[in-house]
């Protein structure tokens, strides 16, 4: 195969073709990839971002967070994703100031750390209560039972003491 083959008329600028000489230009493999991943990071962020704002706002209401203990968590994972979807996609821009850079590449790390972590301590929240709310059932029906016992005990007494 000979080089000029490739070559523009021109002589500037190669172009890519088909090895079997069909004359088609190739097209680049990982393109639609590069694409569907483009279009998955801005609706990814368009609908995120609003998103987490609104469930920010619920879940920081003073009615909401004043009664439910899960709500902390959950406005906090909410702020932690809208830092990730802001900084995540802007310090990739921000090549020239590298202390800038370094400093957007930290926040966005912690933001992929904390996540879990937040998810963790949630769960431990419900698991613990669901599981004091099943201890705390049972307390009060053993409780109940044992004042129908004391209460039948004592009118038995009664009953007892009047027959004699």
């Amino acid at each position: 195969m000979n080089l000029s083959e490739l070559i523009n008329e021109d002589n500037v600028t190669f172009e890519l073709f088909d090895v079997n000489k069909t004359e088609q230009q190739q097209l680049d493999e990982y393109a639609v990839f590069r694409t569907l991943k483009e279009v998955f990071v801005y609706v990814s962020v368009t609908l995120g971002i609003p998103g987490n704002i609104l469930s920010a706002i619920v879940w920081l209401r003073l009615h909401v967070a004043s009664k439910n203990s899960s709500a902390v968590y959950l406005a906090a994972l909410a702020i932690n994703d809208i830092v990730y979807l802001l900084i995540e996609h802007s310090y990739e821009m921000i090549i020239c100031v590298y202390w800038l850079w370094y400093c957007l590449w930290f926040l966005s790390t912690s933001t992929e750390y904390i996540e879990p972590v937040l998810v963790l301590g949630f769960s431990v929240e419900r698991l613990i209560a669901i599981t004091y709310l099943v201890h705390f059932r049972i307390n009060i029906q053993k409780e109940k039972r044992a004042g129908k016992r004391k209460l039948h005990n004592n009118n038995n007494n009664n009953n007892n003491k009047q027959k004699n």
